[in-house]
């Protein structure tokens, strides 16, 4: 009996090290299905109608209150790089710039924020800096709450979940403890646009798209021109109100096939301001981050309304 338990023990030690192997495969399986839609369960993205109105001193005070809450910033330059403002204002831009705008100078004013920088495993290194955004270079806010902050970015600092985007050439994120904070410093750069000609964009429909990968057409048994995938709804906005969702597919649009990203977006530009248009919608049954098994679509029609200006 001894001797035969001997033979054995190879065999089993092989069988063994099989299943974990098929176990192994079977995890990287599911994992790769997985990958095949991104994830959407990290945080919310708002609907933003700011306003622009604010007065100079109204401005001033958004911007003292973000200091005077420790509001922490990241540049996409300084990526391992932690910044805490300690002053926010408007300045003159050079005169160079200035020159660039004869008729209204103030248009190259920037937004400067002199800040204190921390970096390091323990932000154990930390000096003073500042950082200067051009105000005719800021095409873009918006408001996102996210659930766990840093598993997007690892170094902000921890209980700011409210986070504000600007993109001015390079992104800038903002992180503030307090939704009603995270608006004021909108509505502060928002009216400062204003005040000196600038536009900035919002969204008109709430929603963030990008096109089909071949995963994902094989997925639904389609081809990968046959639609955009919707990443990303704002809350409150017109597609949460119309019920679109995030990994939606979007077909069509008033009757019109959709090609790809850019297709879309001229669709939806098409829209009229307070007008309603069809979206057809290709929905899965059931999450593909829950069940990243092969599941059944289901084709949906709603009717979404264009808010602001086209």
């Amino acid at each position: 009996m001894r001797r035969s338990y001997k033979r054995t023990r190879p065999l089993l030690a092989i069988s063994g090290l099989l299943c974990v192997w098929l176990a192994a495969g079977v995890a990287q399986a599911q994992v790769a299905e997985k990958s095949i839609r991104p994830n959407t369960g990290s945080g919310q993205w708002f609907w933003l109608v700011p306003r622009a109105d604010l007065a100079s001193e109204q401005v001033a005070a958004a911007f003292q209150r973000a200091v005077d809450e420790q509001t922490a910033y990241l540049d996409t330059n300084f990526s391992a790089t932690v910044f805490l403002a300690k002053k926010i204002g408007l300045t003159k831009g050079k005169g160079k710039d200035r020159k660039r705008h004869p008729d209204r100078p103030e248009k190259a004013d920037n937004l400067r924020i002199e800040a204190e920088w921390r970096t390091g495993y323990l932000d154990q290194y930390r000096g003073r800096t500042y950082t200067t955004i051009a105000l005719d270079s800021v095409r873009s806010l918006d408001l996102h709450y996210l659930t766990r902050a840093r598993e997007r970015f690892p170094e902000a600092p921890e209980g700011r979940n409210w986070n504000v985007n600007i993109l001015a050439g390079s992104k800038y994120s903002f992180f503030f403890s307090l939704e009603e904070s995270a608006r004021a410093f909108i509505n502060a750069v928002t009216s400062a646009l204003k005040q000196r000609g600038l536009e900035v964009t919002f969204s008109r429909f709430g929603l963030m798209w990008e096109n089909l990968t071949a995963a994902q057409a094989a997925d639904m048994n389609r081809r990968a021109d046959e639609g955009v995938l919707i990443t990303m709804v704002a809350v409150g906005g017109p597609g949460d109100h119309a019920g679109i969702r995030p990994l939606d597919v979007a077909l069509e649009v008033n009757g019109v096939r959709v090609k790809n990203f850019s297709h879309f977006s001229l669709l939806l530009d098409a829209i009229p301001s307070q007008s309603k248009a069809p979206f057809l919608l290709l929905r899965r049954l059931k999450d593909p981050n829950q069940y990243p098994e092969q599941n059944a679509w289901n084709t949906l029609t709603v009717e979404l309304e264009a808010g602001g200006e086209r």
